[in-house]
């Protein structure tokens, strides 16, 4: 039995999404050119199509391959997929539930799972992830980026555009990923 197989179940409703999503050309294409990004001390690190299943420990299944989806609050879902992690750890992940493949990040260790959108679209997050690229520049490291800080008009101009672009959800999370300090 597939890892796919045992998260989604035997379920026909559960298989249409499974299909979708290895189905999904756009999903596939994403992952397999998605790059690890570093700035200053934040990171965001991708796992390859190859090494999903892996990625789910610890959120979706236990190291044996026992189930940790439920359906109360504060569960983890059995439609989001780890496809990245942040530099603390915290899983980013897509619910494959929408098939627009939304992109939610969580804090890791708290006991539940609280959603937050970083992204309406795995295509919005790869424009966020261009334009983090871009300001990334000379600032790939704390060293770098204490010698070349990004500027109010930098920072500014990438928060209004992922807001204006991801229906102005909150973007929270991404000021906090580009804060110039380890804090």
């Amino acid at each position: 039995m597939t890892f796919f197989s045992k998260l989604f179940g035997n379920n026909i409703d559960n298989k249409k999404e499974l299909n979708f999503l290895l189905n999904n050309e756009s999903f596939k294409k994403f992952l397999d050119e998605a790059e690890d990004i570093s700035i200053g001390y934040s990171e965001i690190n991708f796992f390859k199509i190859d090494n999903l299943e892996n990625a789910q420990i610890g959120y979706s299944i236990d190291e044996k391959g026992k189930s940790l989806i439920g359906k109360n609050t504060g569960d983890w879902k059995k439609s989001w997929i780890v496809i990245a992690t942040d530099n603390l750890g915290d899983p980013i992940f897509i619910d494959c539930e929408n098939s627009s493949l939304p992109v939610f990040s969580s804090p890791d260790g708290q006991g539940n799972w609280e959603e937050t959108y970083i992204a309406i679209s795995l295509d919005n997050f790869r424009e966020i992830l261009k334009d983090l690229k871009n300001l990334s520049i000379g600032k790939e490291n704390p060293v770098k980026i204490e010698k070349n800080p990004i500027s109010k008009i930098e920072l500014d101009s990438f928060l209004e555009k992922t807001k204006n672009e991801n229906n102005w959800m909150d973007v929270e999370f991404w000021e906090i990923f580009l804060e110039n300090d380890d804090e």
